[in-house]
């Protein structure tokens, strides 16, 4: 009985922690159907990692990038494109949702760099796109049925 009663509390904080992490797109514009469009049936959601102590809050992120006349689109967790050195010097140092900032450039007389834009968000899951609350919502509505169960079972 109790080696199943730890199974369930496991599992249900596997569950937990995966619910309440946020969830973004992640591809880029060469990819099928994440062009300025977002194709919801071709690209899927992934789990952002976590921030860590003292990390902030993190963001789904939508780079925009003009190169000529062609325009490149990365959508991405923040805490993964913090990792990345040439995203991490450009990016805007205010990083709240729903603002969209030019990048910042390494040149003191032009401070920013109007052919690359970063916009955040954080506000549901896939938010780097239109998307909907769905999910997290009917897993935070399950939550107490399955805690009702699980004290059921005691």
């Amino acid at each position: 009985m109790k080696t199943e009663l730890l199974f369930v509390c496991s599992l249900l904080l596997a569950t937990l922690s995966e619910v309440l992490s946020l969830q973004c797109y992640r591809c880029h514009s060469s990819q099928p159907g994440c062009g300025k469009e977002l194709n919801i049936r071709l690209q899927h959601w992934h789990s952002c990692p976590n921030v860590g102590d003292g990390g902030g809050e993190n963001f789904c992120v939508k780079v925009i990038e003009r190169k000529g006349s062609e325009i490149s689109i990365l959508r991405e967790c923040l805490m993964t494109l913090r990792y990345n050195t040439g995203h991490r010097e450009k990016m805007p140092t205010i990083q709240r949702h729903g603002y969209c900032e030019p990048a910042r450039n390494n040149d003191p007389w032009n401070m920013v760099d109007t052919d690359q834009q970063y916009c955040f968000c954080n506000d549901w899951n896939g938010c780097n796109t239109a998307s909907s609350l769905g999910r997290r919502v009917a897993w935070m509505a399950l939550l107490p049925f399955v805690v009702s169960c699980f004290f059921k079972l005691l």
